[in-house]
């Protein structure tokens, strides 16, 4: 440390020095000399242990607040960076009413000891001199002994006494001075020293400072704000780093040992309000050391995240578990089947999963609207778990698939109570809004560990003996078998390669005629789809419809049996026989499809082709499920003009109220009525009367199947207005249909 004429070196190179002023709360007021010229660097800054190496951080925090509570420290060895190296500095500090003076040197003595020996020095020979001057007014003729007072030592004397007065009044001066300064400085910096205590008060995070015995000596105002205590009720506790519960005492106990081993700690933790209400929190806690390396305060910082717990309980909701049923997603499902099937290995048990599919529910979903569909899904969600135990997992998939993990699954008797039951409450029809829905489900079983012993294939197996139980008819359950994968795969071939059979014309349209009962004439003919499939030849539309209704290509498929239709008429018509009608099947989705009737009257139009040019056929079953629904369809298509028929009529359960509601023309007797009506009188009976009903509601009858003169005869003794059948003409391409119209035309003749 240097200074105007004050040094104990006796080597030519000077003490390096620095001497600095700052507040209680670290912020530096004024650099009262810097012989580094760090100055510039130095004024300003928010907290002094900023200038020192990284290394030296805690011992100048420690030195900082040894200072604020002892008001002075000796003999601390810090590094200071200098031209970008670390210098050992002796620092010195003590408190001046409310500031801290620093000094620091980078000799090895201590800086404030040169000061106080000085100041020690002058002290005396001030009073020497005050003494001296007494004793010479008092004893003017006094004169001390020569082996006490040598004569020359009074001219040494007096000079050292000049010399020392002027550098003490000079002193004087320089204090006045400087006191001055401070002064004005003073009233500077307790402005700054509000604003620093009300940033402070006005951080968002609660901090706590607590001396060396996790006594609490300070908190800030977010401290009051999120724990609910004042600050005066919680000075002087002890430090709870969280909720004081037994389940969390070793926890605590951790986190000192962290504190004490690596004088630091971070994480999540629990603690309550002055209400009692627990909340969670982010907790640091940093030790403070003092001189000697030991921990002299606790610095305590936290926020309360329960927003952001919230948050993330509703992220893992999300992630986890579908919004619309409140059931376990594919996510969650693949982890839960995966921990089953390790239980199951672990205690040598039966495990079964159930892939459940719901028959026509994006019928439903896009006839009624997505609103009704998500209700149906909710009830759905709410049947399956009717059937199933509260040990048993139940999933959504995804659209209107479920699972359901069935654990101790003994054999297959218990599992296929299950499946029936299922299938029972899905008999039930679903109310949604006024209309009433037919939803049925069709469910496939894969056991562990006989069908598979990992969740993927386990799945895998599952959903593919749903799809056979599909083809069985739907609202019911099949067990996966290793014969039926086989058919699953091809099931999965003919799926995907429908799509590019309709893009590369692969399907077209055989007709079959309807005869009139009483003069044998041709006037209307059945559309019926085939497809011509390039390496197995004709498909008969049994073996794909299926299909496509549940993968969806019934849609494009549909469209094109339109489009068809209408364009062979048309032709038909153009080519002589103008009155010829034919009809169309259409399936449970298209017809529930809102833009049905405006497609098929657009294309009439565009073909100059009238409305009745055109049949829509309709089976009794699809009628059942969504007769409000297709009521309102077959009425705007009649008012285009369009005819429609109830198709294999006996084999669903409708009632004559039923018949009486739907705008229909024709009704077809089912051939399953019609094969044995000459040979058996409960089969002729049957004929007679669906011929006497459909008479007296105002109903043509067309009869399906007829290959014999006997069943022709019979149809005609009854009132059977049109027929169909073998024993007329089979289903024919259009060259051959026409042959065959021509033929009939020339016989006629």
């Amino acid at each position: 440390m240097s200074s105007e004429g004050i040094s104990t070196r006796t080597d030519a190179k000077p003490d390096l020095g620095l001497a600095l002023i700052c507040n209680f709360d670290g912020l530096i007021i004024e650099v009262l000399w810097d012989d580094f010229a760090l100055s510039d660097d130095l004024v300003g800054l928010s907290h002094f242990i900023a200038i020192f190496d990284p290394k030296s951080v805690q011992k100048g925090l420690s030195l900082f607040l040894y200072v604020k509570e002892h008001r002075v420290a000796f003999g601390w060895e810090i590094n200071l960076t200098y031209r970008n190296r670390p210098v050992p500095f002796s620092f010195s500090a003590a408190a001046v009413d409310d500031r801290i003076v620093l000094l620091a040197s980078s000799a090895g003595q201590d800086s404030s000891r040169i000061y106080d020996g000085l100041s020690g020095v002058i002290n005396e020979q001030v009073n020497s001199i005050r003494s001296l001057s007494k004793q010479a007014r008092s004893e003017p003729d006094a004169t001390p002994a020569s082996e006490d007072l040598p004569d020359q030592f009074s001219g040494e004397m007096i000079r050292d006494m000049l010399q020392l007065n002027n550098r003490l009044v000079n002193a004087e001066r320089e204090l006045a001075r400087k006191n001055a300064e401070l002064r004005r400085l003073s009233t500077v910096l307790s402005k700054d020293l509000y604003l620093a205590h009300r940033v402070l008060q006005c951080s968002g995070e609660a901090v706590v400072i607590a001396d060396q015995n996790r006594r609490i000596v300070d908190v800030n105002q977010a401290f009051t704000t999120t724990t609910g205590f004042g600050k005066q009720e919680i000075i002087g506790t002890e430090l709870m780093l969280c909720e004081n519960s037994a389940l969390e005492e070793g926890f605590v106990a951790q986190i000192w040992e962290s504190v004490s081993t690596r004088g630091f700690w971070q994480g999540e933790c629990s603690s309550r309000r002055k209400s009692g209400e627990p909340f969670p929190k982010w907790l640091s806690i940093s030790t403070v050391p003092d001189e000697n390396a030991r921990a002299s305060h606790y610095v305590v910082v936290f926020s309360d995240i329960t927003r952001l717990k919230t948050a993330e309980e509703k992220w893992q909701r999300l992630a986890y578990y579908d919004s619309l049923t409140d059931l376990p997603n594919r996510v969650l499902f693949r982890d839960r089947l995966q921990q089953a099937i390790l239980r199951a290995h672990r205690d040598n048990e039966a495990l079964a999963l159930l892939f459940i599919d719901l028959d026509d529910f994006k019928v439903v979903n896009d006839s009624v609207g997505h609103d009704a569909g998500d209700q149906l899904l909710r009830e759905a969600a709410q049947r399956i778990a009717s059937c199933t135990r509260e040990t048993d997992s139940i999933c959504r998939l995804g659209g209107d698939e479920f699972t359901v993990i069935v654990s101790g699954a003994h054999n297959e008797a218990d599992i296929a109570r299950v499946c029936d039951k299922l299938n029972t409450v899905f008999s039930t029809p679903f109310l949604l809004g006024d209309a009433e829905f037919h939803v049925g489900a069709s469910i496939g079983v894969a056991r562990y560990p006989y069908d598979g012993d990992d969740p993927d294939v386990l799945t895998k197996n599952a959903d593919a003996a749903m799809y056979a139980a599909k083809s069985e008819g739907r609202n019911t359950s099949r067990f996966f078998s290793k014969t039926l994968g086989e058919e699953i795969s091809t099931y999965v071939a003919l799926r995907t390669s429908m799509t590019r059979g309709l893009a590369n014309g692969e399907f077209l349209l055989y007709l079959q005629p309807e005869m009139n009962l009483r003069n044998g004439d041709v006037v209307s003919l059945e559309a019926l789809v085939r497809w011509n499939h390039p390496e197995r030849g004709m498909i008969g539309p049994d073996a794909f419809i299926p299909i496509a209704e549940e993968s969806g290509v019934i849609v494009d498929l549909g469209e094109f049996v339109i489009n068809e239709a209408i364009r062979l008429i048309r032709d038909l018509r153009n080519a002589g026989w103008p009155d010829l009608r034919i009809a169309i099947n259409v399936s449970r989705r298209q017809l529930l499809m809102p833009g049905l009737p405006e497609l098929i009257s657009t294309r009439l139009t565009e073909n100059d082709l009238p409305g009745s040019a055109l049949i829509v056929e309709v089976t009794e079953s699809m009628v059942m499920g969504n007769l409000d629904n297709v009521v309102h369809t077959l009425s705007r298509l009649k008012g285009h003009g369009v005819s429609a028929a109830i198709d294999d009529f006996g084999t669903g359960h409708s009632s004559l109220s039923l018949l009486r509601r739907l705008p229909v023309e024709f009704l077809k007797i089912d051939r399953s009525f019609v094969a044995d009506a000459d040979v058996s009188a409960e089969g002729e009976s049957i004929v007679q009367a669906i011929a006497v009903m459909a008479k007296r509601l105002g109903l043509k009858i067309i009869a399906e199947g007829v290959e014999r003169p006997e069943q022709e005869a019979l149809l005609q003794q009854v009132g059977c207005d049109l027929a169909q059948g073998y024993w007329y003409a089979k289903p024919l391409p259009y060259e051959e249909l026409l042959r065959f119209l021509n033929d009939r035309s020339k016989s006629s003749a």
